[in-house]
């Protein structure tokens, strides 16, 4: 039986019988369970605030607990000692009612990435839409990933992490709360609500927006902090080296073209094009000849997959490629290997 949402927030009132708390324990037996649950926590805790410890600090004085006991003070210093048990069923007592609260909070701390943030991740080839509390909507490409927070999201903050390739449709709030994305190497795009790309693959983050506004943040190769305001059709790629390239997209497929199968290259040189091809379907791709290098591609293709992908590429540009477990090799086609 699958409880309702009333009843779920009914036990996180502390109203619910014990009838009612098995039902939801055997509905949360199942793993698709356990995101509904704290979708509902997280609605119910903005319904109706309740008090907010301070998790980080409390986090970490039990961090340093555990990493040298001899500095805690313990809270027992200045009581006198007890005698000892005259039973040992309660010394075993005593010691169980110590041991296990440790062994829980120690539990807590080593898993608290998992209780503070929702991770989605895609595999490669796959494409998956995410819709975020505050009705944002997060398109992800294959091989990419996005942090949550489990709690606070809409009502703290509207702050996640993202690494890979991505479509983000952010709605605006009533409050003019802002929307930021943070990259693994400190690029922050703030907007209050637009429609953007977001790609941060091995080498570039590159972000293109097609409506609204947005603030990006970054550090330049003097490593110092600059903010960029980027208007409509603006698109900006940031090396890992902090420079910073901005252009003007007008190619509307450019936009994201991914979640169509659309890949669109512009003078693109074929290293880069191949290490598309492997950030998006994870091949490892090789070329024989270094004059390939050189060589650059301009044109759209649509491609469902690698195969599909490389034939393409191969019949464009007068190449032979082979298939092997995973890997993709071209050649020219006087290079072309012959059977033995």
């Amino acid at each position: 039986m699958e409880p309702t949402k009333e009843l779920v927030y009914t036990y996180f009132a502390g109203y619910a019988t014990s009838v009612q708390k098995k039902i939801i324990g055997e509905w949360l037996d199942r793993p698709d369970a356990r995101e509904q649950f704290f979708q509902w926590l997280d609605e119910w805790e903005r319904s109706y605030p309740q008090y907010s410890p301070d998790s980080a600090a409390v986090l970490e004085r039990l961090r340093q607990r555990f990493d040298d006991p001899a500095r805690t003070t313990s809270p027992f210093r200045h009581v006198h000692q007890a005698e000892p048990f005259s039973r040992p069923w309660l010394r075993w007592q005593w010691a169980a009612a110590v041991v296990i609260p440790v062994l829980v909070a120690a539990g807590l701390y080593r898993t608290q990435d998992w209780w503070n943030y929702r991770t989605i991740t895609t595999t490669a080839r796959q494409l998956r839409t995410v819709t975020l509390p505050d009705g944002s909507t997060v398109a992800l490409n294959g091989q990419s990933m996005l942090r949550v927070p489990r709690w606070g999201y809409g009502f703290l903050s509207r702050r996640v992490q993202f690494r890979g390739e991505a479509v983000f449709s952010v709605r605006h709030l009533p409050d003019h709360q802002p929307f930021v994305v943070q990259t693994p190497e400190g690029v922050n795009v703030e907007v209050l609500g637009t429609e953007f790309s977001v790609s941060n693959r091995q080498t570039n983050t590159d972000v293109v927006l097609k409506k609204g506004k947005v603030k990006l943040a970054y550090r330049s190769a003097q490593q110092v902090q600059k903010n960029l305001i980027m208007k409509p059709g603006d698109w900006v790629s940031l090396d890992q080296k902090g420079r910073l390239k901005l252009r003007q997209q007008t190619d509307s497929l450019q936009f994201a073209g991914w979640r169509y199968r659309h890949f669109v290259f512009n003078s693109t040189p074929l290293p880069e094009v191949f290490r598309q091809m492997r950030e998006v379907f994870g091949v490892t791709v090789h070329f024989k000849d270094p004059e390939l290098a050189r060589r650059t591609l301009t044109g759209t293709i649509r491609a469902g997959s690698s195969d599909e992908l490389a034939e393409a590429l191969a019949e464009l540009l007068d190449l032979h490629v082979t298939h092997s477990n995973q890997t993709l090799v071209f050649y020219q086609n006087t290079d072309k290997p012959t059977n033995q």
